[in-house]
């Protein structure tokens, strides 16, 4: 069980730096390389909201979260797309009128026709990684760890 919890910590850890760092995740599509950086708010919120659309039930993990994408085909795209755009006016056309951008259409398009389908479920296991909130809470808990040992230095009376 230690072992485990190693491996989630240097998991974690691994994570928090990738997040500090804004370190890109890579992926080819037709081609060309992008990258995804840590999704804004925004697009975290496109992605969820596309990630209840095809999960209807409320309760489930993860593997029935991508069991639901394996069947929604259009969904694992406009979450790619979502990804790779990460910006409000890249993937709006009219935010007001949530009408989507010429360049949302031709990233999803260029998804859709110019890239391996077999890569899309680890492109996006990969995106909705970035938002797990789990690895959320453990980041939250080794900064007040840290900073908690910080502080014992700084204040030996502690």
């Amino acid at each position: 069980m230690e072992d485990k919890s190693k491996i989630n910590e240097l998991d974690a850890m691994m994570r928090l730096s990738e997040v500090i760092n804004d370190t890109p995740t890579i992926v080819e599509i037709g081609g060309k390389k992008y990258n995804i950086t840590a999704l804004k708010i925004g697009t975290q919120i496109l992605i969820a909201e596309e990630t209840s659309k095809v999960q209807k039930h409320q309760e489930g993990n993860m593997v029935d979260v991508f069991k639901s994408f394996a069947n929604s085909i259009p969904a694992v795209i406009r979450c790619i797309a979502f990804a790779i755009l990460n910006d409000k006016d890249k993937i709006y056309k009219d935010y007001s009128k949530r009408e989507f951008s010429e360049e949302f259409y031709a990233t999803c398009e260029k998804i859709e026709w110019e890239s391996d389908r077999q890569q899309w479920m680890s492109i996006l296991v990969e995106i909705i990684r970035k938002i797990d909130i789990s690895f959320s809470f453990t980041i939250t808990e080794q900064m007040s760890m840290m900073r908690d040992l910080t502080m014992k230095k700084r204040n030996p009376e502690r």
